[in-house]
């Protein structure tokens, strides 16, 4: 299940992809992954699911209804990358 993700993680955490460009397919993926299961790796999967979801990225917006901006939502993918794929050397 986490195979289908790295990429995508990947080039978000690197900066390869926008903080809007990684919310539009990582929202999409997540919700029409068929292949979910509960494990720990879906719990982390889920987790960064509900920080993708806190992401506003307009800053007033943000400011009155709180949420994570482009740099927040960058370092917990970096995090989650690292927990799924601590293996890597990408």
């Amino acid at each position: 299940m986490v195979a289908g993700y790295r990429e995508l993680i990947r080039s978000f955490a690197k900066g390869e992809k926008s903080a809007d460009q990684f919310e539009q397919e990582y929202l999409q993926k997540f919700k029409h992954d068929e292949n979910q299961i509960l494990s720990p790796e879906f719990d982390i999967l889920d987790s960064l699911f509900a920080d993708v979801d806190e992401y506003v990225a307009d800053p007033e917006l943000r400011e009155d209804a709180g949420g994570l901006d482009a740099d927040r939502l960058r370092s917990r993918a970096q995090a989650v990358f690292r927990k799924l794929y601590s293996d890597s050397t990408d």
